[in-house]
């Protein structure tokens, strides 16, 4: 990582103007296609929320707005973040699990366990979440039960907290697509609307060639 220097940053004038206010929080959702996608993974057996994960986050680490976060009175930029989900444990509660970025197949050997322990109860998550909390991640979640048109997510009182949170529903077929309600929330302090844009185009870009990522 390195630290970002405020007195030449492009970014300086929205990050003053934001950093301070109690709620500097914004989020867009936005209807994804996910057809060629949802082709390419029945045709090689691979699981959809693991690949689908993936490429998001893989896709946000490609703007760079999104590898910044805000600590203490810096803004510091990463040169990966790295996804911590939710995972539904079998005795139908929650739990967190975080899996590093690597090579697809790499990362979809270790989400696999990683998810499976959890379900299982073999590995319990952090006892609490400020435990293992770090800036260098992504929150993702998703409601497969329903779909939805925006998402709020449980905030602290802290504008320093600059985690985007991601969030998507059930799939939904429409008369020759099938779509998906993904919600990204992010601190405007770091991100305005020109990079969040450019977030969902690229998640849209990789998604329609999936050959090309989850090798």
């Amino acid at each position: 990582m390195k630290v970002i220097d405020l007195g030449n940053w492009p970014g300086r004038k929205h990050y003053l103007w934001f950093k301070d206010y109690a709620h500097p929080y914004y989020a867009i959702t936005s209807r994804i296609i996910i057809t060629k996608f949802r082709k390419f993974l029945k045709d090689r057996d691979l699981p959809f929320f693991i690949s689908f994960l993936y490429l998001i986050v893989k896709a946000l680490n490609n703007i760079k707005e999104f590898r910044l976060r805000i600590d203490g009175d810096r803004v510091i930029l990463f040169d990966c973040i790295h996804p911590a989900f939710t995972v539904m444990t079998d005795s139908g509660i929650y739990d967190n699990c975080h899996v590093e970025m690597a090579e697809f197949m790499e990362f979809l050997k270790k989400a696999k366990e990683s998810i499976e322990a959890i379900k299982s109860g073999r590995k319990k998550g952090p006892s609490s979440y400020q435990e293992e909390s770090r800036l260098d991640q992504y929150y993702l979640t998703c409601l497969p039960w329903i779909d939805f048109t925006s998402v709020s997510h449980p905030m602290t009182d802290d504008p320093k907290d600059t985690i985007p949170r991601i969030a998507w529903g059930k799939f939904i077929e429409d008369e020759k697509d099938t779509v998906i309600s993904l919600s990204i929330q992010v601190n405007h302090a770091l991100i305005d609307g020109y990079p969040l844009s450019l977030a969902f185009l690229k998640i849209q870009e990789m998604l329609d060639q999936p050959e090309k990522f989850l090798i």
